[in-house]
């Protein structure tokens, strides 16, 4: 395993070292009181120590929470979280921030000296652990199946998070569906990218354990800079991850372009692996970014502008959508030698995928990878899970003649207008998107007075060229729908503004609608207030 810290600083560790780390930490959870059955919060950004913490945890038939927390949340904010949830515990793998400021030698309210933490809350980074367990409350923590194995929380892009309970079970049938669909060897290595409070990345870690193959953790902020030094051989992320390179080629002059152009031809002679060498050598200077031995980039979680996978496809470079979902687990793939660019895929073994009269897919699953919903999000669990191993994605979907599976959009988000008309503004943002490249996102929302407005993100809001093709393209497509559907006001954001710390993304990198719709509309265009 490497680990890439903030700084740049490279770790490496083989896992004899890893197998020999756990089993010491395992030894210092024991001797604080630790025991199976316990649930024990880890947060913090992504490093060996959370590893090993989860690790360990999971060797002792603890049930590992994963919790998404702020930058600068002190001990007591820790405390307060473990009160809320039953833990017996909470570990970070940063030291906490102190308390707020007060004056030298007064220690109000009973609390502690700075470095001291409370009760239950620890730091990985100090060695040997210092930890006082805490006594749970009879009733103060929820009842949990057997076959429990980890809680993650969603990303809360619908507005609340839930806290998915995961299954052993559908856990180990996810990585064994990975492992066996990416043929994966002793030879690959994994990147980890995205925080670890996040599932998938842990079962990607899992998996890398499981199956014993390497595995790479780098901060999103060094992913781009550090890659090329790395080389991974799958990539697994959000389209974010991708854009660079297929903007760069949108963007760059026709002498710039030659190579782009050559490869395109070439793949449309010949699109198969004899080709794709040599389509490889002449997009190196747009995808070698990733790294020389790439032989898998998945993407999904997210609208995936087409045009994206097409610049890699004709470059030689191995991108492909995915369709999966926390409480399933993989739904859909593309993979090499079957795909079809727009689409999810064809349904991977094991998985039956169907589509209700209104276009919301349900699946049907023996080993599902989310047993239900604990803490947050339990009012709805029916809702989502209905009995026999059905479970409602909320995504709205089709099949094509081939049977490959295409997405059209959340549920959630569709706007019905006051006289009863039904709009999906995800199909009107892709179609931006798709036909202007120097677009980075778009987000379609009712202005409140039966218009819609939307949000455009792009490079530079002083771009009048880029500018001028945007309101060109909602122009000439305003005039093609039926009133409905027309986006009255137009609002240019630049694209710098969407990260996690501005909070228009989610900790997973996808747009938070909620988000924008409080903050962009309502500061623009009036929207929500």
């Amino acid at each position: 395993m490497r680990f890439v810290s903030f700084a740049g600083k490279l770790e490496t560790r083989n896992f004899p070292e890893i197998y020999k780390d756990v089993m010491e930490l395992m030894d210092e959870l024991r001797e604080s009181g630790c025991r199976a059955g316990d649930l024990v919060g880890v947060t913090g950004p992504n490093s060996y120590e959370w590893v090993l913490a989860d690790l360990a945890l999971l060797g002792l038939g603890c049930v590992p929470v994963a919790l998404a927390l702020e930058q600068g949340a002190d001990g007591r904010a820790l405390a307060a979280l473990a009160d809320a949830y039953g833990l017996a515990a909470v570990f970070t793998t940063r030291a906490p921030a102190p308390d707020r400021e007060r004056p030298a030698g007064e220690l109000p309210n009973g609390e502690l000296p700075d470095g001291e933490l409370p009760d239950g809350v620890a730091a990985l980074t100090a060695r040997p652990l210092k930890l006082v367990r805490r006594d749970v409350p009879a009733g103060a923590r929820p009842t949990l199946p057997g076959d429990a194995f980890t809680i993650a929380f969603s990303s809360g892009t619908a507005g609340s998070k839930k806290g998915l309970l995961m299954s052993a079970a559908g856990v180990e049938n996810t990585m064994r569906i990975s492992a066996e669909a990416w043929r994966l060897t002793a030879d690959d290595d994994l990147l980890i990218v995205m925080p670890f409070s996040n599932f998938q990345q842990r079962y990607l870690l899992y998996t890398a354990v499981r199956y014993g193959t390497d595995v790479t953790v780098v901060p999103p902020e060094r992913m781009l800079q550090k890659l090329r030094e790395l080389a991974p051989t799958v990539v697994l992320g959000p389209p974010s991850f991708f854009e660079l390179p297929a903007n760069r080629v949108g963007s760059a002059g026709p002498r710039e372009r030659l190579p782009y152009l050559l490869a395109t031809a070439l793949h449309a002679l010949v699109p198969g692996r004899a080709g794709r060498r040599l389509r490889a050598r002449l997009g190196r200077r747009w995808t070698g970014v990733y790294g020389s031995r790439v032989r898998l980039m998945l993407t999904g979680s997210a609208p995936v502008p087409p045009r994206t996978v097409r610049v890699f496809q004709r470059l030689g470079a191995p991108l492909f959508e995915v369709y999966g979902s926390s409480e399933i687990g993989w739904i859909a793939f593309n993979l090499p030698g079957g795909h079809r660019i727009g689409s999810a895929g064809r349904p991977v073994d094991g998985v039956r995928v169907d589509v209700a009269d209104d276009g919301e897919i349900t699946v049907r699953t023996g080993l599902p990878q989310c047993l239900g919903y604990v803490f947050e999000g339990v009012g709805t669990q029916d809702a989502v899970f209905l009995g026999d191993g059905r479970i409602v994605t909320g995504d709205l979907g089709e099949f094509d003649r081939a049977g490959f599976l295409r997405l059209k959009g959340r549920k959630k988000n569709v706007i019905i207008t006051r006289s009863g008309v039904k709009i999906n503004p995800e199909e009107l943002e892709l179609a931006l998107e798709k036909a202007c490249p120097g677009v980075r996102a778009m987000v379609a929302a009712p202005d409140g007075g039966g218009l819609l407005s939307c949000v455009v993100w792009v490079e530079d809001v002083a771009d009048a060229d880029r500018v001028a093709q945007v309101e060109a393209y909602l122009e000439e497509a305003n005039g093609k729908r039926e009133s409905a559907l027309r986006i009255a006001r137009t609002v240019f954001r630049p694209s710098a503004e969407l990260t996690v710390e501005e909070g228009l993304l989610t900790r997973n990198f996808k747009i938070d609608r909620n988000a924008v719709t409080r903050r962009v509309f309502a500061e623009r265009t009036g929207v929500g207030r």
